[in-house]
């Protein structure tokens, strides 16, 4: 399967990372909660990345449902950050430029919301304990 990428529209995108609850939510597109908003829930493995920062640097997501990578359309250039970048049903969506210093792991459920415009929202809630590294 070809990679391929959804756009970040007209927002700034944000990720917001609850330590305590080993939750997630990314707001990547304005209207995510739109009539054509279309929400699949699944159960994957994922991680959350951090820079030395301690800010998030990206979001991955694995074994994501083929209807919902198809409907990511491609994004040109090199501007990826805010942006979910599809190849062979792994979700990335970077958020810096910062490596990845540590990350959180495990089994999540997750959410995710795709709009007609592309990738709107990510939410992800670990189950259990995450792993760091």
């Amino acid at each position: 399967m070809e990679a391929h990428t959804g756009t970040a529209g007209l927002c700034t995108p944000k990720a917001e990372w609850d330590e305590e609850g080993g939750s997630l939510r990314a707001e990547l597109l304005p209207d995510a909660d739109g009539p054509d908003a279309a929400v699949t829930s699944f159960r994957t493995l994922a991680w959350v990345g951090f820079g030395a920062s301690g800010g998030i640097s990206s979001v991955d997501v694995h074994d994501i449902p083929v209807h919902v990578s198809d409907r990511i359309p491609r994004v040109e250039g090199d501007d990826v950050i805010g942006r979910g970048v599809v190849d062979t049903q792994w979700l990335w969506v970077p958020f810096s430029t910062e490596p990845t210093a540590r990350r959180h792991s495990g089994t999540a459920d997750v959410e995710i919301t795709v709009t007609g415009a592309g990738l709107a929202r990510v939410t992800l809630a670990f189950l259990g304990e995450p792993s760091e590294g």
